[in-house]
């Protein structure tokens, strides 16, 4: 089995990496295999890829926007990713700081919002961003976290 995520076990699991089943309990969906660390131990099943679908994992990301190292600025960075299956995803990035800017504002409406692919990020730094994105692709989330990107042609 292919483990698709470690969660909390990154000592003992790899993403990407196949595991040899050893044992396994049908009614409460776990498997025991041998860890990275060379112990025996069960795991849920959730941590694998069960449907031996590809792993889809990031390659490269790119800014799409401008980066104002303005303290007011409001709006939100766009970003494009790169995927090991040849598809490219996008996502909106906001630091605390604008997210702050962006709520204070008196004419927002509605008072709120939930945007399914935003991310907030420590700063529009490069390494703080390349480390949000990295983790979010280690735990299998960053597909969730992204929209596909459909580049019209012209």
């Amino acid at each position: 089995m292919i483990c698709r995520t470690s969660g909390v076990y990154s000592d003992e699991l790899t993403r990407g990496k196949l595991y040899k089943v050893i044992d396994m309990k049908q009614d409460k969906e776990m498997v025991r295999i041998k860890c990275d660390n060379g112990r025996l131990r069960w795991f849920s099943l959730f941590h694998f890829n069960v449907n031996s679908e590809d792993l889809v994992d990031l390659i490269s990301w790119t800014f799409d926007d401008e980066v104002s190292n303005d303290p007011n600025e409001t709006n939100w960075i766009e970003v494009s990713l790169k995927m090991s299956d040849g598809s490219e995803r996008w996502c909106i990035l906001y630091t605390p700081e604008r997210l702050k800017n962006c709520l204070q504002q008196s004419n927002i409406y509605p008072k709120g919002l939930h945007i399914k692919h935003m991310i907030v990020v420590k700063s529009y730094n490069v390494e703080d961003i390349q480390s949000v994105l990295d983790y979010l692709n280690q735990e299998d989330e960053l597909i969730g976290a992204t929209l596909p990107l459909n580049r019209s042609s012209s």
